[in-house]
């Protein structure tokens, strides 16, 4: 720790601006999770008209190698798996983004009703204190054939972002900062750089996401907060992805 904090006084901040972005599984599962995930949370969907255009189910709004699933049955190991949520329906993985187009939303019985669509088993409550809402569980984009390094081999001039230590969401308007960065330059990952801080919007930075790599790892820290109750055990995880023209601020 105390030989990066002497690297960081040495490293260089970046000048703002558009790059390509190469995201590693801990922020792109954020990302996953706070910029969009929170979209599919149909409780807020059905009760704002502005996003009810927005999330219209058959809109494309990234390419085909583009998969965003949910479920509490991915695997029985991970922090947001159950066998029945907090109104009896079974666990399930639903399918949000499946090739790009938006497929799916996150149900309790009660937002199914209001929206006539199928309950998902996304309701949950943080103890018998409270009443159950719409909750994510496992949240992942999930990785396709491309490696690490193809990934890394078409920017000639970049950043990659790792980690992260806070950000916040507006509808579909994002700003996370990542926990570490470096400079990409002709393919190859070079200097430490200042953390930056990622800002976009959630639909822009899906159609500009242009490849996702095998990688997948699931971040099992921390927890998720909504309606006062927090934090409710979650998951989150995705490969290595890139982002085009994603806005990045520096000086």
């Amino acid at each position: 720790i105390s030989r990066r904090a002497v690297d960081l006084l040495a490293a260089p901040q970046i000048e703002g601006g558009e790059y390509t972005v190469v995201c590693d599984p801990v922020l792109a599962g954020v990302f996953a999770h706070e910029a969009f995930g929170h979209l599919s949370e149909a409780d807020f969907v059905y009760e704002n008209d502005q996003l009810k255009e927005l999330m219209v189910l058959g809109r494309r709004f990234g390419e085909k190698h583009l998969n965003i699933v949910d479920g509490a049955a991915l695997r029985p190991d991970l922090r947001g798996s159950y066998a029945f949520d907090d109104e009896g329906i079974p666990a399930r993985n639903s399918d949000l983004i499946r090739e790009g187009v938006l497929v799916g939303r996150l149900h309790s019985r009660e937002t199914a009703a209001a929206m006539g669509e199928q309950a998902t088993g996304n309701a949950r409550a943080l103890d018998f204190h409270y009443e159950p809402i719409v909750r994510m569980t496992n949240t992942i984009i999930e990785p396709q054939e491309a490696t690490i390094e193809e990934l890394f081999s078409e920017v000639k001039d970049g950043i990659y972002a790792k980690n992260w230590y806070g950000g916040m969401t507006s509808m579909e308007m994002f700003t996370f900062s990542a926990g570490e960065a470096y400079r990409i330059q002709n393919g190859r990952i070079e200097e430490l750089v200042r953390p930056v801080v990622l800002s976009g919007n959630v639909f822009t930075t899906l159609e500009n996401l242009d490849a996702v790599a095998n990688d997948l790892e699931i971040n099992q820290g921390g927890g998720c907060g909504k309606g006062n109750q927090s934090p409710l055990p979650v998951s989150s995880g995705s490969p290595h992805i890139r982002i085009l023209k994603c806005l990045v601020g520096g000086a």
